[in-house]
């Protein structure tokens, strides 16, 4: 059991989530990561939507990556042959989970998040690849922004190391 508060009217309550996950252990779990909702929760009380933070990790063995959600810093008995991602929020989480899960490069989808971010001056978040038109698809407010890509940037796309 979590114990959380409803940041909206201060509600307190405990909630059963798991904290704990493989992928295709869950199909539940791994269609709401995909949907960016699993760390969603509407407060019983004042029926406000939030984040619910709590340690979660998430381990995909096939394609060599596992994603925590925590506060701590240091962790054991992790494979060592697999990328290990460590996310303070539920953003970074989520973000990092929708470009691993389709075996990107974070470090260059993040550049290309910030770089758009920063000509648009809004947030947006990263949705996919566009591979037939070399594009990377995001989201402000509920609008598709394509983010075209130059010949150069393709190459830098795919995460090497886990689709060699």
């Amino acid at each position: 059991m979590i114990y959380t508060t409803c940041p909206h009217c201060g509600h307190v309550f405990q909630i059963k989530r798991d904290t704990f996950s493989i992928a295709g252990m869950n199909s539940i779990i791994d269609q709401r990561l995909k949907e960016g909702t699993y760390f969603t929760h509407i407060c019983q009380k004042c029926k406000q939507p939030f984040y619910l933070f709590h340690p979660f990790l998430y381990r995909d063995p096939v394609l060599k990556y596992i994603l925590i959600l925590s506060q701590q810093k240091s962790f054991e008995s992790l494979p060592e042959d697999e990328k290990i991602i460590v996310c303070k929020n539920v953003n970074q989480f989520l973000f990092s989970y929708k470009v691993l899960s389709q075996q990107l490069n974070l470090k260059f989808i993040f550049e290309k998040k910030k770089t758009l971010e920063n000509r648009i001056h809004h947030p947006v978040k990263f949705d996919s690849y566009d591979s037939i038109n070399q594009c990377l698809w995001f989201y402000k407010n509920q609008q598709p922004i394509a983010l075209k890509l130059k010949e150069v940037e393709i190459e830098k796309v795919y995460d090497r190391i886990n689709t060699l």
